[in-house]
């Protein structure tokens, strides 16, 4: 004999699974990919002179602007940003989604240019290239250009000294990306004095593993998206290239600090669940 009562107690839960389900859809859908979280971080060396204590710097990553990512959505994430008042921006790359299969016209380019020179850091904005702004020669010439025309200094392979009101600095390492373009360590760390607090800003974060860390205090890095779908206790459910082994948050390894930021923007599908998009704001301390 059918037990009415257990057929429906059944459809029941099933009911509000699939509720459930298609809010978590909805909610990556059309809501979490508009939000940037800002997620604050605290790294503490005694490394850091006293005239960098307490300096803020913003970690932001793949934009994977002109498809999903569009004025605005990316107005509405930089306006946040801003409000946050870091000392220091650091793109960790990845500016266009696909840019060998979408088109990146010169209105497109100056509409970001736009957007990028409204982000605002009284002591520098810097920038790595990702695997997508690797698409082409052309390409890349037209990153460089970008960047510059934002006010962001792109360091491929290259470092500069990180001041604040002082004489006294921190190294900043900008390494290309180990997808798609041609790191060059050596090259990077040449003339480095390690008894600064030293941080190196790469694209793919799995490059850690070819780093001297016993040199590095702090590696920043994109990428991974954190997945775009994550699921709890489990973590990403996708898992690029060059951010396998550290997908997204925060790792120590002996005494370097490794971090990767989820990013801004989103590719294939335009959908985050579990994995919102970050700023990632680090305040450096000696205390």
């Amino acid at each position: 004999m059918i037990n009415l009562k257990k057929i429906i107690k059944i459809l029941s839960v099933m009911l509000i699974a699939a509720c459930i389900f298609a809010g978590m859809i909805f909610y990556g859908t059309f809501v979490s990919v508009k939000r940037v979280n800002i997620v604050n971080q605290t790294v503490i060396s005694n490394k850091i002179p006293d005239e960098c204590n307490n300096l803020k710097i913003a970690l932001i990553s793949d934009i994977h602007y002109n498809s999903f990512m569009d004025k605005e959505r990316l107005s509405a994430m930089i306006e946040k940003i801003n409000q946050a008042s870091p000392d220091i921006i650091l793109f960790a790359g990845d500016l266009f989604d696909k840019p060998d299969q979408i088109p990146v016209n010169d209105a497109v380019r100056e509409e970001l240019i736009q957007l990028l020179k409204t982000l605002e850091a009284p002591y520098g904005k810097f920038a790595v290239l990702g695997e997508s702004d690797h698409a082409s020669r052309q390409l890349e010439e037209g990153m460089q250009n970008i960047f510059y025309y934002a006010d962001f200094e792109l360091l491929n392979n290259t470092s500069v000294l990180l001041h604040k009101d002082s004489t006294h600095s921190i190294n900043l390492i900008g390494i290309d990306s180990q997808i798609g373009g041609k790191p060059d360590i050596n090259k990077a760390m040449e003339n480095i004095d390690t008894n600064n607090f030293t941080i190196v800003l790469t694209h793919a974060p799995d490059l850690a593993g070819s780093l001297p860390l016993n040199n590095i205090d702090l590696v920043v890095a994109g990428h991974s998206h954190g997945g775009q779908i994550a699921l709890p206790m489990f973590g990403p459910l996708f898992r690029k290239d060059g951010a396998r082994k550290y997908t997204h948050g925060t790792t120590t390894v002996n005494n370097t600090v490794i971090i990767v930021g989820n990013g801004l923007g989103t590719t294939d599908f335009d959908i985050r669940l579990f994995a919102p998009p970050q700023c990632i704001m680090i305040r450096l301390t000696n205390k």
